[in-house]
């Protein structure tokens, strides 16, 4: 039985009636003009977390069984090639449109005129192609006070983020494995448009500075973060990412910036932060139980160093969608962990069947300890002046806009973060993240290719795209050929 309290801020999910046979049947939509006439679009959720679909009804199936899909080494060719065609026509087209607006607006431009270069790319970078959440956050004089000393001494612009951790498949709702996927592929596109748009404004253009954050808030296995890694490298050269982009290691960099003698005071930190909050957070309970850990750190801690980090209940609440999902021997390890998750905290009901409450307690004992580990990190980059020690920069932020930082999605109108999720062309041939477990119910299917081996799919593609010719089941060329990033 699902919460009746439980709500969400993101787009609904449609539901299709179910079949007599007790099958939820895939949505289907208005028609659409694609290969063989008669076909449906096939949508995807917008859902930012898993808690916004009703999994308790989401058809699962194993990917194993479906009939395999690959692409061969041109139709993989011809993939990336579309996209990043499409990608750098769109980079040179939000260059010459601020241009044309400042012009007008201003009543002129320059590039060599700082305020007319900061306006350029606070234009930019406010674009709906690259905008996540409010603009307000970022309005023009704050882009001013942080750029315009850049700009004046002839220095690339600083641009600093966070992402691409790792692969979130720990339940299998997510992603399928580890490997990073088209959605990471197309991310790194992304960056590469902001760069080359700016720098065809601004000569001297964008030091972009990536911060890799596997490992820094929660443990990770070393091994699994380094292929992650190397993965995207091999991205970034199919691409051309060249030294347009830099990635670090956050700890590293965290590290560099300190110097080993605040380093090791922000780790004491940590380390301190971590036994309180396992002291006041106690045993792990519910959910909503969590607040009250909330509470009691109020009590102990003060307010300043509590305003700038996220709550513990809001922590746990995400991440209770990210831990493993104990399975039970001979069960179907997606479904189970549709249930699972489709309460995470429900265990107390009578009926419920025991191996449905341990895996719920498991869950939920997993998920606390990972928030605490979460919280105390964050605490200790408060407590020991992190922010401070940065060097003049535009802060883009992924996961919620907040004042002094603008806002950023990797994937366009896309909400997911691309590690949170799989990377599919949806029917109109947009590349965008969407969890796995919503593609495989919604009617898409998995698409192989040498460039990540069989371990999973590189992206999903509708089923109503997918034909026979040349004597094997391919990705309707049509849809290779138009594959493109979303641009809102």
């Amino acid at each position: 039985m699902r919460r009746a309290t439980r709500t969400s801020t993101v787009e609904p999910v449609s539901l299709a009636p179910r079949s007599r046979a007790g099958v939820l049947v895939p949505p289907r939509t208005e028609s659409d003009d694609a290969v063989g006439g008669g076909t449906t679009t096939v949508t995807i959720s917008h859902a930012r977390t898993l808690r916004a679909l009703p999994l308790d009804l989401l058809r699962t199936s194993t990917l194993a069984d479906q009939r395999p899909v690959r692409l061969d080494d041109g139709e993989l060719h011809a993939l990336l090639t579309t996209l990043q065609a499409n990608s750098e026509a769109a980079s040179a087209r939000l260059a010459d449109n601020a241009v044309a607006y400042l012009a007008t607006a201003r009543g002129g431009w320059s590039p060599h005129h700082p305020p007319d270069v900061v306006a350029a790319l606070h234009r930019i970078l406010t674009r709906s192609r690259f905008l996540k959440g409010s603009r307000s956050c970022f309005p023009l004089d704050t882009a001013m006070a942080q750029i315009a000393p850049l700009v004046e001494a002839r220095q690339p612009v600083t641009i600093v983020t966070s992402g691409f951790p790792f692969k979130q498949h720990d339940n299998g709702l997510k992603a399928a494995g580890p490997w990073p996927d088209l959605a990471e592929l197309g991310a790194l596109l992304r960056l590469k448009e902001l760069h080359g748009a700016f720098t065809a404004l601004y000569p001297p253009g964008l030091r972009v500075l990536v911060l890799n954050d596997g490992g820094y808030s929660r443990p990770r296995g070393s091994a699994e973060i380094r292929r992650y890694r190397h993965q995207l490298r091999r991205y970034a050269e199919l691409i051309g990412l060249g030294n347009s982009v830099r990635f670090h290691d956050q700890s590293c960099f965290i590290a560099d910036l300190l110097g080993q003698r605040n380093w090791n005071k922000r780790e004491q930190y940590r380390r301190t932060f971590r036994e309180l909050i396992s002291l006041l957070a106690a045993s792990p309970r519910s959910l909503d139980s969590a607040g009250w850990a909330d509470r009691r750190l109020a009590e102990a801690l003060p307010a300043t160093l509590l305003a700038d980090v996220p709550s513990f209940r809001d922590i746990l609440s995400s991440l209770v969608y990210s831990v493993p999902v104990p399975a039970p021997a001979g069960a179907d390890p997606r479904q189970w962990a549709c249930e699972v998750l489709a309460w995470p905290d429900g265990y107390a009901e009578p009926d419920l069947s025991p191996d449905l409450a341990a895996a719920r307690r498991e869950v939920v004992a997993s998920a606390w300890q990972s928030s605490v580990d979460y919280l105390a990190a964050s605490l200790a980059d408060v407590a020991a002046g992190v922010a401070r020690h940065y060097p003049p920069h535009v802060r883009l932020a992924t996961v919620a806009s907040r004042p002094g930082c603008s806002g950023f999605s990797y994937l366009g109108g896309s909400t997911l973060l691309p590690w949170h999720g799989t990377g599919c062309l949806d029917g109109r041939s947009l590349l965008v993240a969407e969890f796995l477990v919503s593609l495989d119910h919604r009617g898409f299917c998995p698409v192989y290719s040498d460039l990540i081996g069989d371990e999973q799919p590189l992206l999903m593609v509708p089923c109503t795209r997918i034909v026979h010719a040349q004597g094997r089941r391919r990705v309707d060329p049509a849809l290779l050929a138009t594959a493109r990033l979303r641009h809102r």
